[in-house]
């Protein structure tokens, strides 16, 4: 089993990380790191940042395996599709944990795109730990 953090490439990726790579010291996990990317095909971009959180996480005494993961964000809420979507990924790969950013949204932000991470919240089977960004 192993413990899936989801990344974006954001100011607060590394503040994820950090606490996923504790839990995973903490509870004898691997890590599965993925970065949503936007299309089926990764970016120059995607991929470089990839590749930055892998160096991130190279000397690290914790096994992690840094992937690209396409998850479609069509539809009206796109937060809430992209939680469900990595809800389905989590129980495919059978992790034992989930761990996600959160960002401050206003109110009207939040009905429109919903959050990620309280979709998992709500209907994951395992232990989510959210991990607060600053707040706007």
């Amino acid at each position: 089993m192993s413990i899936l953090v989801a990344v974006n490439d954001d100011n607060s990726h590394e503040l994820v990380l950090t606490v996923a790579l504790r839990l995973a010291s903490g509870l004898k996990q691997p890590l599965w790191v993925t970065h949503i990317t936007e299309t089926e095909h990764a970016s120059d971009a995607e991929r470089a940042f990839r590749d930055d959180v892998r160096a991130f996480l190279a000397e690290e005494a914790v096994d992690v395996d840094v992937d690209l993961e396409y998850l479609n964000r069509g539809g009206l809420r796109r937060g809430t599709t992209v939680g469900r979507q990595l809800l389905e990924l989590a129980e495919d790969v059978k992790v034992d944990h989930v761990v996600v950013g959160h960002h401050s949204k206003d109110p009207l932000t939040t009905v429109r795109e919903g959050h990620t991470d309280f979709t998992l919240v709500e209907d994951a089977r395992v232990p989510v730990t959210i991990v607060p960004g600053a707040v706007d």
